[in-house]
């Protein structure tokens, strides 16, 4: 179960350095992905852009270290359930959009919106594994 762990993290890292690295090198158009978003001033769109890709990039990076792992699933579960909250949000109030996530401009659509919450509803549950394996003690979470 140890190396399944392993990964889960090694898996979870891989995908939010991709993500982060993405959207840092693009800010500016990763940016314009969030304008639809109405409850988030326009003003900060800027900074929420920066601010997120390099969370993302820190929860990989977490992800990869044995000491700080933990750390690391916990951003990425919060990371998660905040994607998973935005995009449910929208989707219910008929704001149709791209979610920028990896940073394709893609046409946006309902499918690919529901395609991305059920995307980010299994990294949250991977990261909870992580945690829940971590908390349980019933099994080691990092190979020895």
């Amino acid at each position: 179960m140890k190396w399944f762990v392993l990964a889960l993290r090694l898996a979870l890292a891989a995908v939010f350095l991709y993500a982060g690295i993405v959207k840092a090198s693009a800010s500016e158009e990763f940016a314009l992905a969030l304008l639809p978003f109405t409850f988030v001033p326009a003003s900060w769109t800027g900074a929420l852009a920066i601010l997120l890709a390099w969370t993302e990039i820190l929860a990989g990076i977490l992800l990869l270290v044995p000491r700080v792992y933990p750390l690391g699933a916990l951003i990425t579960l919060f990371l998660a359930c905040l994607f998973i909250v935005v995009l449910t949000w929208a989707l219910a109030n008929g704001i149709i959009v791209d979610c920028g996530c990896f940073g394709k401009d893609e046409t946006p659509s309902a499918g690919k919106m529901i395609e991305s919450i059920v995307r980010d509803v299994l990294i949250a549950l991977a990261a909870a594994w992580i945690l829940v394996c971590l908390f349980r003690g019933r099994m080691s979470c990092s190979p020895k």
